[in-house]
């Protein structure tokens, strides 16, 4: 099961990015037992009787949901297991709740879970000895529930697993391993060829992760003639003109890259350019740009709220990305996950405005910045999004856009309406004028 909150059920939908955690784990499950997945993010429900065993997957913004759905299974009998984020990084928490808790990768668990909630020896908690081998990770489960429709109608595909990186807001290191596990490509292209979809959706945190073996996968993914979107590193992407041009004919549509803050590349290089390849905001223009010449489209990952963050960033990584022509935006306000570095340091200096987790969503202040009100970075936020999206931003950007016209302009008008649907307008206290001028010279080389 994956719980949603009622406040984010039409985020959700708008969002169409189903739970694959579910279907890993269904694969995991043996075939005599019978399985139902239910992601009620989609409005799917997520109550159903005569159930012996469920298992829950939540992230952080999703635990109190899973808390009340546990206790409704557990009182009419049947054991809870929750697993995810949130239980990971809080397994104490989550212990007070459940019956028994999987801690990081489920995949070896899984199956000794239900083994022991068969035999009535459910454990509390659950860890795993080490980081499961990804050559043994199996299909995923693509014959239970209806396939939903999704932003991208796509079959999602892991290749790879672990991220070297290791950002003070980010969690995916510490569950994962910061060293890129890849599975044999001969079983990703099997898995490609069986799932049905001509249209694919890498998991992975960096599908540019290593030079020999995208090589290896490109180049088999050239005759299957498929559309793919992915997740890399702005680094990783533009060290290697030839595989870069290698992606784009393998299917490669897009890719989101987290670029994160334009203060961040210049004010914080010692984070900032192992992933983006420099500290210098024109030379991250220049990737970006690179990137678009090659029919690539680039879906930026942007943060306000870091301590480097005053009123004006909101204006400025507008300026920035549209100066850039940069495709697509998700604009995200910082909020410091449980098991991040960044919720230990604002915990102790008391910065956290409350621990209601239903709240930790990247849509909500629920710390205090440095150097703005909660209120003037929520604004923002809104801001950047409904400004990114204005139709003369779309139109504008489009020049650099043009050799993937129908995905650009579909995906731009759609986060356009879900960015109304959540969110409001928005207001910020402009620049002044010959600062903002300066600032917009800035932007390009």
């Amino acid at each position: 099961m994956s719980p949603c909150e009622p406040k984010y059920v039409n985020y959700s939908k708008s969002k169409r990015v189903v739970c694959s955690a579910l279907r890993l784990l269904a694969a995991y499950t043996p075939r005599e037992h019978q399985v139902i997945l239910a992601d009620q993010g989609y409005g799917e429900e997520v109550h159903h009787d005569h159930i012996d065993v469920v298992g829950i997957s939540a992230m952080t913004s999703q635990a109190n949901a899973a808390y009340a759905l546990a206790a409704w299974y557990k009182e009419r009998g049947a054991k809870v297991v929750m697993g995810g984020i949130h239980a990971s990084v809080l397994p104490d928490e989550a212990a007070r709740h459940v019956d028994a808790v999987c801690v990081g990768e489920g995949d070896a668990l899984w199956p000794k879970i239900l083994e022991d909630a068969a035999a009535g020896r459910l454990r509390s908690i659950y860890r795993p000895s080490g980081l499961f081998p990804v050559e043994a990770i199996p299909p995923f489960r693509r014959d239970l529930g209806v396939r939903r429709k999704t932003t991208f109608n796509h079959a999602m595909i892991q290749a790879t697993r672990g991220c070297p990186y290791s950002c003070e807001f980010c969690i995916t290191s510490a569950l994962f391993g910061k060293k890129y596990r890849c599975r044999p490509v001969e079983q990703v292209v099997e898995e490609i060829k069986a799932c049905g979809s001509k249209s694919i959706f890498f998991l992975d945190d960096n599908i540019f992760c290593s030079p020999a073996y995208c090589e290896e996968l490109f180049a088999k993914l050239v005759p299957l003639k498929i559309h793919w979107v992915g997740q890399a590193s702005l680094s990783s992407v533009t060290k290697n003109a030839a595989l870069l041009k290698l992606a784009k004919r393998s299917g490669a549509m897009g890719l989101f890259i987290g670029l994160e803050s334009v203060n961040q590349a210049s004010k914080q290089a010692s984070s900032a350019a192992s992933k983006l390849g420099t500290s210098e905001l024109v030379e991250v223009g220049k990737k970006i740009r690179l990137i678009l010449d090659h029919g690539l489209l680039v879906q930026s990952s942007m943060i306000f709220g870091l301590d480097g963050d005053d009123t004006t960033v909101f204006e400025r990584t507008v300026d920035f990305l549209n100066a850039n022509h940069v495709s697509l935006s998700s604009f995200c306000i910082l909020t410091p996950y449980p098991g991040t570095r960044i919720y230990d340091r604002f915990k102790t200096e008391g910065r956290l405005l409350h621990e209601d987790w239903s709240y930790y969503s990247n849509e909500n202040v629920v710390m205090r910045p440095a150097q703005m009100s909660p209120e003037q970075l929520k604004n923002g936020s809104d801001w950047a999004g409904t400004t990114f999206y204005r139709r003369r931003s779309i139109l504008n950007r489009f020049r650099s856009n043009w050799r993937r016209p129908l995905f650009y302009l579909g995906m731009s008008m759609f986060t356009r309406q879900a960015n109304y649907t959540n969110h409001g307008p928005g207001a910020i206290e402009r620049m002044p004028r010959p600062e903002r001028a300066m600032w917009r010279k800035a932007c390009v080389a």
